[in-house]
């Protein structure tokens, strides 16, 4: 088997905008598909929604760095359309993560069991966006409860007082029955996250995201050691492999996260996950995005057993077009491995067709 073209359709933009803090403006995204196909037929597919549009623009550049290459080689790929990981970026880790869906369709498996397979469910958590009112987050929460959801993450206003108040807000609703969560994306300074991260423990939230910007490690290391609340960071990380040394060493943050689709897909986060064992910390990756998005940090998940979540933008369906099968949690609060092989998760072509604004080929 060998790649003989690697293509990508960039689709309609998804009909809302997205914002994660007061800060940010809101964004539109607009996701890409990324196909990389092989001489028998078979397809590995990634959609991406982090990469910028005009990236497509690359893809004819990849007939002399892919095209004729066995897809077996995907350490080799990836380590030459990353710098050997120093340089990835959000192209080279869609093609990363639509070579693995490729190999596990070749070989008739789904990616996690080709990876070692470790388990076969993991627990769920709902990721929300920010509103405009804290009676939002409130009915949000109830209702990811009602779909089996057994844990919530807020991503609030980015401004510790009127975050305090929807945390206390959603713990006053859902009582017990949740754990929850705050990611801040950043936004704090030392002072803010201190204040808030107090609160949260007397609330008895479940952990503490991104507090502080990932570049503020003495900040993050002092909040560490200060709380007992669990710091979790690391998204902001792009710098490659070796960027994440001091989180470890320096017991920088509790359990470190990354985000897969723009550190260099699954081969990236295999390694990032090996460091945090060998480190004793969990590796709980950031897994908001598409649905084939959310599958290829799922896969790693399976393949590992020092990560308790998997992350799922809420309302569910938010970020699913395209799709012939998404990912949802079941009674219990798990997503269970999916059995169809490769990510595991199919395309709906109609939707795709539909969809698709401007294709790019390698063979143009």
């Amino acid at each position: 088997m060998l790649i003989s073209e690697v293509r990508a359709h960039l689709l309609r933009p998804l009909e809302r905008t997205f914002q994660w803090r007061e800060q940010w403006a809101p964004r539109t995204i607009q996701p890409v598909l990324i196909r990389v196909i092989a001489d028998n037929g078979l397809e590995g597919h990634c959609i991406t929604y982090l990469m910028p549009p005009s990236d497509i623009a690359s893809i004819p550049g990849l007939q002399d760095r892919m095209v004729g290459l066995d897809p077996h080689m995907v350490e080799a790929i990836s380590l030459d359309l990353t710098d050997r990981l120093d340089k990835p970026d959000e192209l080279s880790s869609a093609l990363d993560i639509a070579l693995w869906d490729l190999l596990g369709k070749f070989h008739e498996e789904p990616v996690y069991r080709l990876l070692g397979g470790a388990r076969t469910r993991v627990r769920a958590y709902a990721s929300t966006v920010m509103y405009q009112t804290v009676q939002e987050w409130v009915d949000l929460a109830l209702e990811c409860r009602d779909q089996g959801f057994t844990a919530y993450k807020i991503h609030g206003f980015g401004v510790p007082d009127k975050d305090l108040e929807i945390c206390r807000a959603v713990r006053a609703a859902v009582g017990d029955t949740m754990d929850l969560m705050l990611d801040p994306v950043n936004a704090y300074d030392r002072h803010g996250a201190t204040k808030v991260g107090r609160e949260l423990q007397d609330l008895g939230y479940r952990w503490f995201e991104a507090p502080l910007p990932d570049t503020d490690l003495q900040g993050l290391a002092d909040l560490s050691r200060s709380l007992h609340i669990e710091i979790t960071g690391g998204e902001e990380i792009r710098k490659g492999l070796r960027a994440y040394q001091p989180y470890m060493t320096s017991h920088v943050v509790d359990s470190l996260r990354s985000i897969g689709d723009w550190i260099g897909g699954i081969s990236a986060m295999r390694k990032v996950a090996a460091l945090c064992e060998a480190f004793n910390m969990n590796f709980e990756p950031h897994s908001y995005g598409t649905t084939l998005v959310q599958a290829a940090h799922f896969h790693v998940m399976l393949a590992m057993t020092h990560c308790e979540f998997i992350e799922l933008p809420v309302p569910l369906g938010l970020m699913d077009q395209g799709m012939a099968d998404v990912i949802t949690p079941d009674a219990d609060g798990y997503v269970t491995a999916p059995t169809k092989p490769g990510l595991g998760y199919e395309l709906d072509w109609a939707a795709i067709a539909d969809l698709t604004l401007q294709e790019v080929s390698t063979t143009d």
